[in-house]
């Protein structure tokens, strides 16, 4: 019998350790509070959530306490207005080399939010992005992090988090790829200019991720191929991603990347890739070009933590369960294998999926 706790089990999948059982994880975002959560986490559901160790690059995606630096130099405020019955939040920076904005949607049936305006749209705003990267003041989060730590227990994992690479950031986050990509293909020296000083900027708390409290680092790259080509991979996020896996060698911080897209340009790069967990991976239900057979086979070194697909939310439960069961049958025994919900579900469906999930594990994977 599997006498782990939940956090315990989370562990040591990510440090490529066979646990009592096969574990179930899901993002705390997903998961509301009250009894049914506490069935699930009591079932065998771990709870997975992430903090930052140091305060955002500004600007931050998440303007949520612990993500947003101070700029010296610079004046930052969010408005509200209203587009065909939509609320459109607007970030907007002042400095005095210019003024920089971004608008954000809400997703209606996910609850995510949609960047609808980039920050950069000219050649001209990675100068004023460059003024607000370059006078940002890291904050350091350990007090808080150990404190959450804490409240979680047993009951699963809070993760130091750290920003994306500079190019992700750019591509997902300031610019966006129509953007970005037209502007780094065409050799706009702005461009290249602030992926310098984004990558300077970061390595510069890289001190103090390694000797924080975190039993684990976390990344949000949110990559596919078709928009980071091996070329652009190879150039500018393999050289940010051996940079800090070097810095928290030997710390026993696992090194966990969200790379949730499709990667068979990427398969060979992520093998060589020192990070040692392939996060939210996604299975070809959800669009993957890569099976998880074939990652497991490219990168035999690596954690895969495949992504419950939220095509399958609205099945029904003995479809839900022949697809766990063919997943489960396929990761075999022989190395670790978590199942996360690690990617937007429709919000009316958390609970009944999440307690499918639940109930398939406990009957076929050993958690009684």
């Amino acid at each position: 019998m599997d006498m782990m706790t939940n956090r315990e089990r989370i562990l040591a999948v990510y440090r490529n350790e066979l646990p009592g059982s096969c574990s179930v994880l899901i993002y705390g975002r997903y998961l509301p509070r009250g009894s049914k959560e506490r069935e699930l986490r009591s079932g065998g559901l771990g709870i997975f959530e992430n903090y930052p160790v140091v305060t955002l690059l500004a600007p931050p995606w998440r303007l949520r306490p612990g993500y947003l630096s101070e700029v010296k130099g610079a004046e930052f405020r969010v408005n509200y207005t209203w587009e065909n019955g939509e609320k459109i939040e607007v970030r907007t920076y002042e400095t005095k080399v210019g003024t920089l904005s971004q608008c954000i949607k809400k997703d209606p049936m996910y609850g995510s939010d949609w960047i609808s305006k980039f920050y950069i749209n000219k050649p001209e705003d990675y100068k004023i992005m460059q003024y607000i990267v370059e006078n940002t003041v890291f904050g350091n989060n350990e007090k808080e992090l150990r404190r959450r730590m804490e409240d979680m227990g047993d009951d699963g994992v809070v993760l130091g988090r750290i920003d994306r690479t500079p190019f992700q950031k750019l591509l997902v986050e300031l610019a966006g790829p129509e953007t970005f990509l037209m502007d780094i293909c065409s050799g706009v020296k702005q461009a290249e200019e602030l992926l310098e000083v984004m990558s300077d900027r970061q390595q510069e708390v890289f001190d103090e991720v390694a000797e924080s409290a975190a039993e684990a680092i976390w990344q949000p790259e949110n990559m596919t191929g078709e928009m980071t080509s091996p070329v652009f991979y190879e150039k500018y996020c393999l050289p940010f991603y051996k940079t800090f896996a070097k810095k928290i060698e030997g710390t026993n911080k696992p090194y966990v990347v969200h790379l949730d897209g499709r990667l068979k340009p990427l398969l060979r790069l992520i093998g060589e890739s020192p990070f040692n967990c392939v996060d939210s991976f996604s299975y070809p239900e959800m669009g993957n070009d890569v099976s998880f057979a074939e990652a497991r086979q490219a990168w035999p070194n690596k954690v895969i933590l495949p992504n419950f697909p939220s095509s399958k939310c609205t099945e029904s439960r003995e479809r839900i369960n022949s697809f766990l069961e063919e997943k489960l049958k396929e990761a075999g025994t022989e190395k670790p294998y978590m199942l996360q919900i690690s990617e937007d579900i429709p919000v009316e469906q958390w609970q009944r999926v999440s307690l499918i999930i639940v109930d398939f594990f406990n009957k076929n994977a050993g958690f009684e």
